[in-house]
């Protein structure tokens, strides 16, 4: 076997592992699209089989005749005011890292890295006191403060990293233009930035709009309920009802799907600058 078959091979095998690798993880995906126009006998009968027709009462009902609505905007609103603190936060957190030159700021870093390693549920049982004692269990704003906390290391070390390549000539020369610090931050380095707060925004997005575990521990049965939560209310004691959850996680699931398609191109780039 020559050089060139040989490589052609390698690469035949590469495709076919990545075929392989790609239908394992849609498959899960491919059941729920095809289980979500089922009625629940057929979701029974066959979890594998095509659908007979498409029934799509198990969306009008998601729609007309649960909280459904009125869950999508809370978790709307939570992902909108998290992930636009969690941004600006990071970024100015990330950035006072990255130009604050004194050994301090390196212990500061490590410590908030640090907290990558520890697992949550070493930690569940204080944060949940915590939350209590402050008054913020079963609060929206009790659970935004969570996910901004719990979400923040990833966040700042991708904003410190991204800063530590900006340029410092931009920033001489704003000030000698008169800029203040917080001008100068808000109209130039802000901007800059956007590659890897746009990677920061859909990264936050994505874990909290599909949350659960949190939310349940923090804000309980508090309403309107986020969507996670919502759709346990489909789970009973001896049966579930399947067509109405798969229904629900794939209508769920289009809003975050949407938003990563439109965001994509900041990702691969934010995280390969920061």
């Amino acid at each position: 076997m020559d050089r060139k078959t040989g490589n052609k091979l390698v690469y035949g095998i590469k495709v076919i592992c990545v075929w392989i690798l790609a239908a394992v993880f849609l498959a899960p995906l491919l059941l729920v699209v095809l289980n979500s126009f089922k009625t629940k006998g057929e979701i029974m009968t066959s979890a594998i089989a095509l659908p007979g027709s498409f029934y799509l009462d198990n969306f009008i009902t998601i729609v007309s005749k649960s909280n459904f609505v009125s869950s999508f905007l809370c978790s709307l609103f939570i992902v909108a005011v998290t992930t636009s603190l969690t941004v600006l936060v990071s970024a100015m957190a990330g950035y006072s890292l990255a130009k604050w030159k004194s050994r301090i700021a390196g212990i500061l870093m490590v410590v908030i890295m640090s907290t990558l390693f520890v697992p949550f549920q070493v930690y569940m049982v204080a944060m949940i006191v915590v939350v209590r004692d402050l008054g913020l269990t079963g609060s929206l704003l009790g659970l935004i403060l969570v996910y901004i906390a719990l979400g923040m290391p990833v966040p700042i070390f991708l904003c410190r990293s991204y800063a530590v390549g900006m340029s410092k000539e931009i920033e001489e020369a704003a000030i000698i233009d008169g800029c203040s610090k917080w001008t100068m931050f808000l109209r130039i380095i802000l901007p800059l930035m956007k590659p890897i707060l746009a990677t920061v925004a859909v990264l936050n997005a994505l874990w909290v709009w599909g949350e659960f575990l949190v939310a349940f521990l923090v804000y309980g049965n508090g309403k309107p309920m986020t969507l996670p939560l919502s759709q346990r209310y489909f789970y009973g004691t001896y049966s579930n009802q399947w067509n109405l959850i798969l229904a629900n996680f794939l209508i769920s699931s289009i809003p975050v799907v949407l938003f990563y398609v439109v965001m994509q191109k900041y990702i691969v780039k934010g995280i390969t600058a920061g």
